[in-house]
């Protein structure tokens, strides 16, 4: 397989040209009929995309979605908690929102021939670009670190592979002082199944507990519950995604629904859609229903058919 040359400036990363993996023409596999070895050959596709950009000193490596929505539509958004942002103007239902997520790897094969610690880091920013009465302030953004081991896997039971397993420690804040400020560490796990053009993604998590002088926000369980659970399925070179979280024993539930689609070279065209709690911090207890349309330039999951 012949190597894939990145476009480098000196000096500077190209997001959506050596943020990577995505798969192209030269790098693809062609799928397999079994569902079992075309979710081998999807994993070892994302594998060796990985690793091509481990070695240049100019890449990063996309690990969430990274995508720029400028328009979206929320139909309940927080009267309360904006008058603490600003006092010239009303929130705006129409806010731009986007995500950048990146990851690095610092050590690879710590148990013999597996077990490599990443870096990773998410931001995501929800901004009143259009509200000029407000002189269109960040409404709210979630700085989320994180570190990680990554193990490497192929099991197969009832016909899904399990490609990867992760355990990790992750902080998340809004980066505001009272009333507004809000954080939690969590110590997660997060466990990837494929099979044939369908992936499921299992993410529980064990949040760590804060003495209750310093906890912004003591009641986070009750709306986001204990973990997400996500279901992918790619349609040829379109991505639909589903990912659900909440706390049934409160009735609390918040979902999303994502869809993407090739637009121009590794820009696709993405549609979300969010309904329930926990979609950013300060809305973590807030009844959200948005509607966003933008661009993305990395599918949820690396090497499954349709990831350009």
């Amino acid at each position: 397989m012949t190597p894939r040359r990145s476009l480098q400036v000196p000096g500077i990363v190209l997001l959506g040209v050596l943020m990577a993996p995505t798969a192209d023409a030269q790098t693809s596999t062609p799928p397999s009929a079994d569902p079992v070895e075309q979710a081998n050959e999807q994993a070892e596709n994302r594998r060796t995309l990985e690793a091509e950009t481990a070695e240049n000193p100019l890449a990063i490596t996309a690990y969430r979605r990274n995508y720029l929505m400028p328009w979206t539509y929320n139909t309940n958004p927080d009267y309360s908690d904006f008058e603490e942002i600003s006092s010239d103007g009303d929130v705006d239902k129409t806010e731009m929102k986007f995500q950048l997520s990146f990851k690095v790897k610092l050590l690879d094969d710590i148990f013999e021939d597996n077990g490599d610690l990443f870096f990773a880091y998410t931001q995501r920013s929800w901004w009143q670009a259009y509200n000029s009465a407000a002189s269109s302030p960040f409404r709210e953004t979630n700085y989320e670190p994180e570190g990680f081991l990554s193990f490497d896997n192929s099991t197969t039971l009832f016909g899904w592979t399990n490609t990867i397993n992760r355990v990790g420690f992750a902080h998340q804040s809004n980066g505001r002082s009272d009333p507004l400020s809000r954080s939690w560490n969590r110590l997660y796990a997060e466990s990837i199944f494929q099979r044939g053009e369908w992936a499921v993604s299992v993410m529980p998590h064990w949040r760590i507990p804060e003495n209750d002088e310093d906890d912004d926000n003591p009641d986070l369980e009750n709306y986001i519950g204990y973990g997400d659970v996500t279901v992918v399925r790619a349609l040829g070179e379109h991505e639909v995604s589903v990912m659900m979280r909440g706390n049934p024993g409160k009735g609390r539930y918040g979902s999303q629904i994502d869809y993407s689609f090739p637009l121009f070279g590794k820009v696709r065209g993405y549609v979300q859609y969010y309904r329930g709690y926990g979609e950013s911090l300060i809305d973590y207890n807030n009844d959200v229903q948005r509607v966003g349309v933008g661009f993305s330039i990395n599918t949820f999951l690396a090497g499954i058919p349709g990831t350009r």
